[in-house]
């Protein structure tokens, strides 16, 4: 498979990668982890041929065919959700373009040559199977849930997690014997998690992955590459057998430390007490000498790396009222209602964690209880100082690409100083020099970094969050489930991260396939 050769990659003064170089094994299920803007996907814009600006060299083996799931959807579909998915057959729509061209040009001129020419594309569509392609196409997007009635449907009426689908479609058309996936369960309900598990497992190629799913880690990886400062390090097995070799290693790193730091510490001992003797001068000079090469060992051994910079603990806000929100028969949905009536009541200091299978409306309900998409039915009541703070799922919605960091955050708030919004920054792993980086050139989790400081330096006494743990890596959702645990004020959110589902929600708005909706705590083992 895949032959990488002293790979790097750098922006400016920042090196991503340094002298990367690993053989892919054939049928092997490769997890490449690391902090974010770590550099992960650069590496698989790299493999998938969509970033050529890199030092080394990569050898691909000629019968490759490569499929890749980005960690987001296309921003600009085609005009239905059937012309998208077919848009995915890129081998076989290049042949399909070229062979037009050249029929289009049979029509003014035409020679033995010319013919030639389209008869041998022709055979090549024939071959890569362009008269079924339409029909294959239709039973993959039926095979992944998709009804028939929806393939001239606009590509805009589908949720995240369908969108998600559609581009699995897409990758799936090239029959790829190889494939790349950058977080492929982000947006995903529980379900189609299963479903694409399952898959994968019996897929018959080799499968490189970025994943922050601990359980699809576990289940999944054969192999594990993990990239810090940089540099990439193999491991053999899944992930919690890396995280044992991990372990093991820095434990014999952390007692080489200490061997070294008793060692240096006599030494000084032994300097301070003869310095000023004359006739000790020849070994104090040699003392010397080896205190400073063993201060130059001590500088080659790693600290602990898994753990993130994140370390957000969120300011208390000031309290909304009592009830936050009263909720009476309403119906939420665009042009026809997506649920039955429902009514309820949020209370202050209250996790709500609401769930669902993708395309039930669990977007849409979020933002109809934040105010910004209209009901179709019913009302909803705010109490008095409602102060709402809204994480997008796609983040980008409130940041401005060409702005630094810093600025996106103070512009967000005019009460905001920029030493608050540099303390808040830091909290979220984003220090130094960082924060003056434009956001079009940042990770998906260092963009959601950013986001989540918009919001939060607001100070929202309820927070609205959808999708807040896609595109973060492990250790910063773990942090983020921490923080908002004990965060006095509100939280709404949409999520399909067990582990975060778990650790934050208090109570549970489930959501059905026949528009049933209710609200009901969550008892904890």
């Amino acid at each position: 498979m895949i032959l990488l050769q002293n790979i790097s990659k750098a922006y400016g003064r920042n090196t991503l990668l340094k002298s990367i170089s690993y053989h892919c094994p054939s049928q092997g299920r490769i997890a490449l982890i690391g902090n974010n803007g770590a550099g992960k996907t650069t590496l698989l814009n790299i493999l998938c041929g969509l970033d050529n600006d890199f030092d080394g060299s990569m050898i691909k083996p000629k019968a490759l065919r490569l499929g890749y799931l980005p960690q987001i959807a296309n921003p600009t579909p085609k005009d239905t959700i059937l012309a998208e998915a077919l848009s995915g057959a890129l081998d076989l729509n290049a042949v399909i373009e070229e062979r037009d061209a050249v029929l289009e040009h049979m029509a003014v001129e035409c020679d033995q040559k010319i013919f030639d020419r389209y008869e041998r594309l022709e055979q090549q569509f024939q071959d890569m199977g362009g008269y079924r392609v339409v029909d294959d196409t239709k039973k993959i997007l039926q095979g992944l849930g998709f009804k028939e009635e929806q393939f001239d449907a606009p590509v805009d009426i589908l949720s995240g997690g369908w969108r998600m689908r559609l581009e699995f479609v897409k990758m799936l058309l090239n029959k790829p014997n190889f494939l790349i996936l950058d977080e492929p369960t982000n947006h995903l309900d529980l379900p189609t998690i299963l479903w694409f598990e399952e898959y994968l497992k019996k897929f018959e190629g080799t499968i490189l992955f970025v994943s922050h799913d601990k359980d699809l880690l576990n289940r999944l990886s054969t192999h594990v590459l993990h990239l810090k400062q940089g540099e990439m390090t193999p491991y053999v097995g899944n992930f919690d057998a890396f995280l044992d070799s991990f372990a093991l290693k820095q434990s014999q790193q952390d007692h080489m430390a200490k061997q070294l730091r008793l060692q240096a510490e006599h030494i000084e001992k032994f300097v301070n007490t003869f310095r000023a003797t004359p006739t000790k001068a020849k070994q104090v000079q040699s003392r010397l000498k080896m205190l400073s090469r063993l201060r130059m060992l001590e500088d080659t051994i790693e600290v602990d790396e898994l753990k993130d910079t994140m370390n957000l603990s969120l300011r208390n806000p000031y309290p909304s009222s009592k009830e936050v929100m009263k909720v009476e028969d309403l119906r939420i949905g665009y042009d026809k209602p997506l649920t039955r009536a429902m009514s309820f009541t949020i209370l202050r200091g209250q996790k709500i964690g609401i769930l669902g299978a993708n395309g039930l409306g669990k977007s849409t309900l979020l933002k109809t209880l934040l105010g910004t998409h209209p009901a179709v039915e019913g009302a909803i009541s705010r109490g008095v100082k409602f102060n709402p703070g809204y994480f997008a799922q796609e983040h980008l919605e409130g940041l401005n690409e060409e702005l630094s960091i810093l600025e996106n955050v103070t512009q967000s708030s005019s009460d905001a100083t920029e030493n608050e919004a540099r303390g808040l920054l830091g909290s979220l792993g984003l220090t130094g020099e960082a924060v003056f980086k434009k956001i079009k050139i940042l990770s998906g989790g260092e963009k959601s970094r950013v986001a989540l400081a918009s919001m939060l330096i607001k100070r929202p006494n309820v927070l609205f969050l959808d999708e807040p743990t896609n595109h973060l890596d492990l250790s910063a959702c773990e942090n983020l489930a921490n923080a908002l645990s004990v965060f006095t004020g509100t939280v709404i959110f949409v999520s399909h991260n067990r582990a975060f589902i778990h650790e934050v929600a208090t109570h549970q708005i489930y959501l059905t396939e026949k528009g049933q909706v209710r609200l009901e705590s969550v008892e904890h083992d």
